[in-house]
């Protein structure tokens, strides 16, 4: 997990999640660096770079409550990844109310740096 770029997002409102999901999708499509993982061949790490649905992280929607929101926030930020089988990026729509949301993007530093967050 000290390698996570975690990202959290507060939304209130309508939300169309398939829509938030096929965006995030689009970003996957456009950004090699999200899509490929890196599993061993002869025991040196290889770039696997992922098409399609395999290259797109699904957003996993979790339904809590505004008493548990930062204890789920970092729960799941501070998961780590097997970049050898993980996309470097996974995607949590936490559902706090009927239109209260974060939105949790976790990255990881082999595909995203700091300097990327910013744009």
């Amino acid at each position: 997990a000290a390698y996570n770029l975690p990202l959290a997002l507060r939304m209130t409102g309508d939300l169309d999640v398939a829509a938030l999901e096929a965006a995030l999708g689009d970003v996957a499509d456009r950004h090699e660096s999200l899509r490929t993982v890196f599993p061993e061949t002869e025991g040196a790490p290889r770039q696997q770079i992922l098409e399609g649905m395999a290259g797109r992280p699904p957003l996993l929607v979790i339904e809590t409550s505004q008493d548990h929101l930062g204890e789920a926030v970092r729960a799941h930020a501070s998961r780590g990844f097997d970049v050898s089988v993980d996309l470097p990026w996974r995607i949590r729509l936490l559902v706090a109310g009927p239109s209260d949301y974060v939105l949790l993007i976790v990255a990881h530093h082999i595909a995203v740096d700091g300097w990327s967050m910013g744009v």
